[in-house]
């Protein structure tokens, strides 16, 4: 049995600080964000939906890559799994970003 603890990276601010610095002044999707921080896409939604609810984060729309719905009054952070208007599942990412300070 492998019984590996794992010890936890040093960081000098917190993921939500490093997330609003990666997204000052750029629109990101979820994997770019996920490679940057090196955390689990899973864990930055988490990050994200807090930030949302502190009312930092803007939310670019997901958009359908069939017939060019826009989810604009979607309030999640994560991908929509099918457009309701040609019930496609080729939906382009949302992009994320942060409101002036």
């Amino acid at each position: 049995m492998n019984n590996k603890i794992k010890i936890p990276e040093e960081r000098n601010e917190t993921i939500r600080e490093e997330l609003l610095r990666w997204l000052e002044g750029r629109e990101l999707a979820i994997g770019e964000l996920s490679k940057v921080v090196g955390k689990s896409e899973k864990e930055i939604y988490d990050h994200l939906e807090q930030l949302q609810k502190s009312g930092l984060l803007v939310i670019i729309p997901a958009e359908c890559g069939k017939c060019d719905y826009i989810f604009e009054s979607r309030e999640k952070v994560k991908k929509p799994s099918k457009c309701p208007k040609c019930k496609s599942t080729y939906i382009q990412q949302p992009l994320f970003t942060v409101s002036s300070r």
